[in-house]
């Protein structure tokens, strides 16, 4: 009689399909389980539109909350990709 496998295999909430629906569904949960948030900020969104508006400072402001959500999407992606594609075998 065959025996039960009682050990615990750690299951992973992430899907295993390599194809573009699958690495799109993975970077999702992973953008919402890790939400990064804006590094220049006020506090409030009104304090944030006033500083927004004024000509000089307005730009970096933007540019440096930009760069970090950039840099976030891309490791985004790349855990996604990994999640999806990196348990297959290798040939």
């Amino acid at each position: 009689m065959p025996t039960k496998n009682t050990c615990n295999s750690s299951s992973s909430r992430y899907n295993h399909d390599c194809s573009v629906k699958g690495i799109a569904s993975n970077f999702m949960k992973i953008r919402k389980d890790a939400a990064v948030s804006k590094p220049i900020t006020t506090g409030s969104k009104t304090g944030d539109y006033a500083v927004g508006k004024i000509p000089g400072i307005g730009k970096y402001i933007k540019a440096g909350n930009w760069g970090s959500s950039i840099g976030a999407n891309v490791s985004h992606a790349i855990n996604a990709y990994n999640e999806s594609c990196g348990n297959r075998k290798k040939k």
